[in-house]
């Protein structure tokens, strides 16, 4: 008889290797995706904080807002699990918030990409007269989660204290 050695990789050892490359491809593809959502909020995050720093700044320079007009934002149209972000605003309770539009070019912000109603109706920056806080009215998905304004979350990434 011959001596017939089989040369080769075994069917268990390419399952194997396999396996393994796919382990190491979805852990770089979470990892990419996360990456992703946390330089989107800190994206959405700046562009917020410098809306909110303006309409601070117009107000305390010209004793008024830098209003275009009222809006009563009805939470019915806000994502359910992001309602919690107005829980601060006085008409929470009754689903009616607040609000006055802002008018960026007359608060000096500029180069934004949102906020401008290029989208439609509800991309415009909002402010809460009561809170002095600032709301994308649109709304910024980003992963699960729909953001409105800045959050605690938001605010660790953008690592500043003097305006919230």
């Amino acid at each position: 008889m011959k001596n017939c050695k089989k040369r080769g990789i075994t069917f268990l050892a390419l399952v194997t290797t396999i396996v393994v490359a796919l382990i190491i491809l979805s852990t770089v593809v979470i990892a990419f995706e996360s990456i992703i959502n946390n330089t989107k909020k800190s994206e959405f995050a700046k562009e917020a904080y410098l809306v909110k720093k303006q309409v601070l700044d117009y107000e305390f320079m010209n004793s008024k807002y830098p209003a275009e007009n009222d809006i009563i934002l009805d939470l019915s149209n806000v994502a359910s699990a992001s309602e919690n972000q107005f829980l601060e605003e006085p008409g929470y309770a009754t689903n009616n918030i607040e609000l006055i539009s802002i008018d960026l070019s007359k608060a000096g912000v500029e180069n934004v990409i949102r906020g401008t109603t290029k989208y439609g109706a509800f991309d415009v920056y909002a402010f809460s007269v009561t809170t002095k806080k600032i709301y994308y009215l649109m709304g910024e998905k980003i992963g699960n989660d729909t953001y409105y304004t800045l959050t605690d979350e938001l605010y660790k990434l953008l690592d500043i204290n003097d305006v919230k």
